[in-house]
């Protein structure tokens, strides 16, 4: 059961990669076109990575090596933005109204009073899942972050 943001105090990816072991990420279209015809499966006319054993293909150790083409699942697990849910997980922005949950499956989720480091990712996750913003900074662990030798603050 996801829990609205409003619930959740904090989260940060701390690169585990239990996501790519359980999950099996969602395609956009466009990310289906661009994908290898290798790495996708289609199931009821929606396309998803093809899962080799339990991994996913593009996981080396815990991390993930496509980092700047990452499909828009994994961008923003454990967010999800939604046009319609319930009350504590709106979310506006641009004058439009969001509904963002947060997935508990994910060890560095911690409830309580939102903080405002967690109000700032869930703006990037609404910006995001919107086309607003393409890069995700404060969203899972990004090649730029271990290049610098730390992970996500």
């Amino acid at each position: 059961m996801k829990l609205p943001w409003r619930k959740v105090r904090e989260w940060r990816c701390h690169a585990c990669g239990r996501c790519c072991l359980a999950y099996t990420p969602k395609l956009t279209y466009y990310e289906y076109l661009k994908m290898p015809e290798q790495f996708v499966v289609e199931k009821r006319g929606k396309y998803y990575i093809r899962k080799f054993g339990k991994r996913c293909p593009f996981q080396s150790g815990n991390l993930c090596m496509i980092q700047s083409s990452k499909p828009l699942s994994c961008r923003l697990f454990p967010f999800s933005v939604h046009r319609r849910g319930d009350e504590m997980a709106l979310f506006e922005y641009g004058g439009e109204e969001f509904y963002v949950y947060v997935d508990p499956f994910c060890p560095n989720v911690v409830p309580g009073e939102p903080s405002k480091s967690l109000t700032e990712r869930v703006l990037q996750a609404v910006m995001l899942s919107s086309g607003k913003r393409f890069d995700f900074e404060k969203l899972t662990c990004s090649d730029v972050h271990f290049r610098k030798g730390m992970l996500l603050s």
